[in-house]
């Protein structure tokens, strides 16, 4: 059979407006596996030339656009003039068909050249969609809308000029709120089934774009509650393009204006200058209490639970859209405890961990089916959670803490592009919370799956990630794996790492140093720990470093209980009251005393070891 023939065979299928059509669907997949784009073009053009095929013509370049877009614009272009007769025979009357013509240019604007065809000669056929006002012609009337605002959504640039057209003129002066009315209504008229709420849902999660629209929508309790049910509806399965369109919508709902750098906000002070003379309302970012107020009202009407109930069969383009959504619901503090409540924690292994055991600790957090990108935005909700709840209390019998660890772990990488520096930071202090849990195996876990990523940022440039890499560590060394890293003697680098630990004492950050002696008073009560530290000449000289010069008394506290193990824990042969008296520790623990006499602990200590030392005298 040739390929003309298959063409043929294959592509009538093709004509169905029911996006769950199981025939249509493996004639898009057939389409996808034909390469002869040649015959493919002149099949097409056979078919515009006679007028009773328009309408297959139009579903087989509808389905073309969403399979390869470059292939398609090249053909759409290519065949523009037999494409501008059928709009130009007036063919409004004829519902059907328009409606084929209609869902072709809605999925011809994902391509530039496509999108400045449509504006500069089909911009009349599409108002006229718009305003008829047959019963019969719903659903063109919402892919109208659609287009519409797909236009509107797209930025011009500013050297673009008016064709002069009338078809042109048109559809200047788009109004997206009134656009957006129109496709909320169907959305909450329409059966969920129907190809008219399906495309009023791609046109509206575009229009959702608009600040005046996203307060529209949340005002609309009606519409909201509709798009939540579909989340939950299972019989009939709404299509993935449903499901996705409505998480879209939700997404931009709750998103927050991405974080910028220094010279982000630079760069868009500077624009912001350029274009002050151009009458061009710059500002349009919103103040993220009107962020936050949405996202307490989707959550007043639980949509965790409208998550949960698509979050393990979703596509990996709404798994990650669940996984955004997610994030910006934890953004503000006060929403967390609720969030977990509901639930949220499920839903996020659930997109991070799909079909696999959940009390699995080692599960691929890259999965994304045929991709390998990371689900940041659900692993950064997660650490937002974690950050905020007691971690005991965070997850159901159905989860081990121990599955968070490896996506915690994932955007800790400093040779990872997917995550931020605010995204390392909190991961670390999720960590953090996870290591203080008595659940068993946590931080062996931790250590085991992660010890090099933490090592390395403990010796970061960034004030922040080193700090909470420090104290990941302090809580880790409670643990024998951890401990052991810095007191096996067997371990070669093990003297290094100490001396890391050490000169952490005397870092600038106050967080830092705390989180260093606080590890280091910890390592102190392991048995081997005496004769490692008193062995270890730098280790005891930045011990009696924080007790001569240290000011906060948690860090001179945590100096002197660490001082105080060694000389209680070390082996007679060691001679460690010997060694720090030679560095000088009764005048460090003198010093210590003039400082710090407030604290009746930190008094007791010091006399304790400063008995210890007379005694070696």
């Amino acid at each position: 059979m040739n390929a003309t023939q298959s063409l043929r065979d294959v592509l009538p299928n093709l004509k169905s407006h029911d996006p769950t059509s199981h025939s249509k669907a493996q004639a898009v997949l057939q389409l996808a596996a034909l390469t002869a784009r040649r015959e493919l073009e002149l099949y097409l053009d056979d078919l515009l030339k006679s007028n009773s095929n328009f309408a297959l013509a139009f579903a087989i370049m509808t389905s073309l656009f969403h399979i390869n877009a470059g292939i398609a614009s090249e053909i759409f272009m290519g065949l523009s003039s037999q494409v501008h007769n059928f709009a130009s025979q007036d063919m409004i009357h004829d519902v059907d068909m328009t409606e084929w013509f209609l869902e072709m240019l809605s999925a011809a604007c994902a391509d530039k050249l496509c999108r400045t065809e449509i504006e500069t000669k089909y911009m009349g056929l599409i108002d006229k969609a718009l305003t008829v006002k047959k019963t019969g012609s719903q659903s063109a009337k919402a892919l109208a809308a659609s287009i519409l605002v797909k236009l509107a959504a797209i930025p011009k640039p500013p050297t673009v000029q008016s064709s002069g057209t009338d078809d042109d003129s048109e559809g200047a002066g788009v109004d997206v709120d009134s656009l957006a009315d129109i496709l909320r209504a169907f959305v909450v008229d329409e059966g969920q089934d129907s190809a008219t709420f399906a495309n009023a849902l791609e046109g509206l999660s575009y229009s959702s774009l608009n600040l005046s629209v996203k307060e529209m929508l949340i005002r609309d309790s009606d519409c909201i509650s509709v798009l939540l049910g579909v989340l939950k509806q299972k019989s009939p399965t709404p299509p993935p393009s449903v499901i996705y369109g409505v998480l879209t919508i939700l997404s931009n709902l709750s998103a927050y204006p991405a974080l910028q750098t220094k010279e982000g906000a630079q760069i868009k002070k500077l624009r912001s200058y350029a274009n002050a003379g151009k009458g061009a309302n710059q500002d349009t970012e919103e103040k993220p209490e009107a962020i936050t107020r949405r996202c307490k009202l989707l959550l007043d009407m639980n949509v965790i639970s409208s998550l949960a109930a698509c979050a393990s069969s979703a596509t990996v383009n709404s798994q990650h859209c669940i996984g955004a959504i997610l994030k910006a619901l934890a953004t503000e503090k006060k929403h967390r405890p609720l969030i977990v409540q509901q639930g949220g924690i499920s839903v996020i292994l659930s997109v991070l961990q799909p079909n696999s055991n959940p009390s699995s600790s080692s599960f691929n957090v890259n999965y994304a089916g045929s991709s390998n990108i990371t689900n940041t935005a659900a692993i950064s909700a997660l650490a937002k959670l974690l950050i905020s709840v007691n971690p005991s209390l965070a997850f159901s019998s159905r989860h081990s803490p121990a599955v968070a660890i490896r996506p915690l772990l994932s955007v800790i990488d400093t040779n990872s592009e997917d995550g931020t520096v605010l995204d390392e930071f909190e991961s670390l202090l999720a960590l953090t919370n996870l290591a203080s849990m008595d659940a068993k195996g946590v931080s062996d876990n931790i250590v085991s799956q992660g010890w090099s990523k933490i090592e390395n940022l403990v010796l970061a440039d960034n004030t922040m990630i080193q700090r909470a890499a420090t104290e990941l560590v302090c809580n880790l060394v409670a643990t024998p794996a951890a401990a052991a890293k810095y007191l096996d003697k067997d371990d070669k680098s093990y003297k290094n790492r100490l001396s890391v630990l050490v000169a952490l004492t005397d870092a600038v950050d106050v967080q830092a140093r705390s989180a260093a002696a606080g590890a280091l008073a910890i390592l102190s009560e392991w048995g081997p720990a005496g004769d490692v530290l008193a062995g270890d000449e730098k280790s005891l000289k930045g011990i009696l470093r924080v007790l001569t010069e240290e000011e906060d008394g948690g860090i001179l506290l945590r100096g002197a209980a660490c001082l105080n193990n060694i000389l209680c824990g070390v082996t007679s042969e060691s001679g460690a009251a010997k060694k720090i008296l030679k560095l000088g520790g009764l005048d460090a623990i003198n010093n210590a005393l003039g400082r710090g006499t407030a604290d009746p602990q930190l008094t007791e200590l010091l006399h304790d070891s400063m008995a210890r030392i007379k005694s070696a005298e």
